[in-house]
């Protein structure tokens, strides 16, 4: 993810989860793990640092970070879809983390709900997209995208959020998966005044820091990114070290985490 995504107010939260669980399993199998952080040319980096593995989270068609590593032909094990060719991975359920956001924005009664997302081709921003739009005219509702470049960010999200309220589209729930994202919808939110929860329900899909950190906290998802990791690092050693072929793992379900941007709490 951009810098405007994965840092700032998140703190490289949702890398750096996965990051500490990775390390500790490395660990305990006397491996040390290089931790590459979002970056503009990851061929310059992964270039000049030997390593005998990777992770690689959450890839989009073409990644850049997928070819360098096929091209070098290093073991790897994905957090996510694969982008393309089937690779070993922690499989994880972008419609099951859609369809439980939804669902509880529904369940709270929303009706009116536009969905901001990322524009990269992720897997996780075009299942959202699909499930979104097939539940939203399953129960009969108006289906409203707003694409926002993940460059832009909580900025963008703002803005175009703000682009919605001004031009008189009402709403009574946002979902965002982007945490940064969700972040900017609520700042939009407060701008013109509207209340969370009272008038607009607001859920995001990882339950970080900046997800914990708004007035009122989101909505959201635990992830069990630590347990992800353990799968994910667990796998790629036993490739390594010859205890095991490539593996397809499902990560654990996540849990809905109820906060007070959807439900007003005491």
């Amino acid at each position: 993810m951009p810098t405007a995504v994965a840092a700032g107010s998140a703190r490289l939260g949702f890398l750096m989860e996965i990051a500490a669980s990775a390390a500790v399993t490395a660990l305990e199998r006397n491996v040390a793990l290089v931790l590459v952080p979002p970056i503009k040319h990851p061929e310059t980096a992964l270039g000049t640092i030997p390593f005998d593995g990777a992770i690689l989270v959450e890839p989009e068609v073409d990644d850049p970070y997928w070819k360098v590593l096929r091209d070098r032909g290093v073991p790897v094990v994905i957090i996510g879809p694969p982008p393309e060719a089937p690779a070993p991975a922690v499989r994880v359920d972008h419609a099951t983390i859609a369809t439980l956001l939804i669902g509880h924005l529904l369940d709270c009664g929303a009706r009116e709900i536009p969905l901001i997302v990322g524009r990269s081709q992720r897997q996780s921003n075009r299942v959202f997209r699909e499930t979104y739009e097939a539940r939203m005219a399953a129960e009969g509702l108006p289906v409203r995208v707003i694409e926002v470049s993940e460059a832009e960010g909580e900025v963008g999200a703002e803005a175009a959020l703000l682009a919605e309220l001004d031009a008189g589209r009402s709403m009574d729930g946002v979902l965002a998966p982007i945490d940064s994202m969700a972040a900017g919808a609520m700042a939009a939110l407060h701008a013109r005044g509207l209340r969370v929860p009272q008038d607009v329900r607001v859920v995001t899909r990882y339950d970080g820091f900046r997800a914990r950190s708004q007035t009122p906290a989101l909505t959201a998802l635990n992830l069990r990114l630590d347990e992800m990791a353990q799968l994910a690092t667990t796998a790629l050693l036993d490739q390594l070290e010859g205890m095991s072929e490539p593996v397809y793992l499902d990560a654990p379900a996540p849990e809905l985490v109820v906060r007070g941007s959807t439900v007003p709490l005491d």
